[in-house]
């Protein structure tokens, strides 16, 4: 798994979280480069509570188990308190435009030995994103279901320069000419619009809401979740921060804590872009 090994017991255990009751937690890597996840209390770093062990990168389907620190002895693994799985579902392209011209920034320079084309292509993406939430490790028992829905723009600029080349002797006679290509590709991505919806919560005949406030592609903003489950916020400097902060009065609250870490920090509207691959 994610190095669960690595994760030191800490001299005082807190008590498992209550249902029902207010907590404020944050999620902070070990390390730079870590995938797990210590968890804290009232967002202290001098109060280890929880372990979150983490298994995979978004778009290779990862798990989750956040576990206490209640071990077997000779064991490096706690008891688990809720556990995730995430699975991409659907993805789609529509909406295809393509053109190729020559490029004028080039073709009509001085040099005729130059010629140049932009081929452009821009269509629309649609990604489903589905995560199941489970109370035991082994995944065997579904407690609750959230489907994600993202749609965005792509756009692919291909520009091609064709260079004639002069070969010569080592006299520096003119022998004959030849083709050098070069090839240039951008690609730009932009999420549009992200839907999280709770599909399925055992126990509950109506499906808690998950709000979104705040507009993504902007340089500067916010991004605020709220909701029966969890409360939780990210800015535009924080995408890849080591630390993110939940807060959850939930009845289970380590399913709130869970949920509110993966959504706001594996598959937020910027997560999704940036991993999305549509060429």
């Amino acid at each position: 798994m994610g190095g669960c090994g690595s994760s030191s017991v800490p001299d005082i255990i807190i008590p498992d979280p209550e249902g029902g009751k207010e907590h404020k937690v944050l999620f902070k890597k070990q390390g730079m480069f870590a995938k797990d996840q210590y968890v804290y209390q009232d967002y202290d770093t001098s109060k280890k509570w929880l372990f979150l062990d983490k298994e995979g990168g978004l778009f290779t389907q990862p798990k989750y188990w956040l576990e206490n620190f209640i071990r077997p002895e000779g064991s490096k693994k706690g008891e688990v308190l809720c556990s995730a799985q995430l699975n991409l579902t659907k993805f789609k392209k529509y909406g295809f435009e393509s053109d190729e011209d020559s490029d004028s920034d080039i073709s009509d320079s001085s040099d005729d030995n130059i010629e140049a084309t932009m081929k452009k292509e821009k269509f629309k993406w649609a990604q489903t994103i589905e995560v199941l939430f489970f109370n035991s490790r082994d995944f065997d028992t579904v407690i609750a279901k959230v489907k994600v829905k993202a749609k965005g723009k792509a756009k692919k600029c291909t520009q091609t320069i064709v260079r004639t080349v002069e070969d010569h002797d080592e006299e520096g006679n003119k022998t004959g000419e030849h083709e050098e290509t070069e090839v240039n590709v951008e690609i730009e991505k932009k999420v549009k619009k992200v839907k999280y919806t709770i599909t399925d919560m055992k126990g509950e005949e109506e499906m808690p809401k998950i709000n979104l406030k705040g507009k993504p592609n902007k340089s500067a903003y916010k991004l605020e979740w709220s909701g029966p489950l969890f409360e939780s916020e990210i800015d535009s400097s924080m995408f890849g921060s080591p630390e993110i902060k939940v807060k959850t009065s939930w009845k289970n609250a380590a399913l709130g804590m869970l949920m509110g870490y993966i959504i706001t920090k594996d598959i937020s509207p910027d997560d999704i872009k940036d991993n999305v691959v549509v060429f």
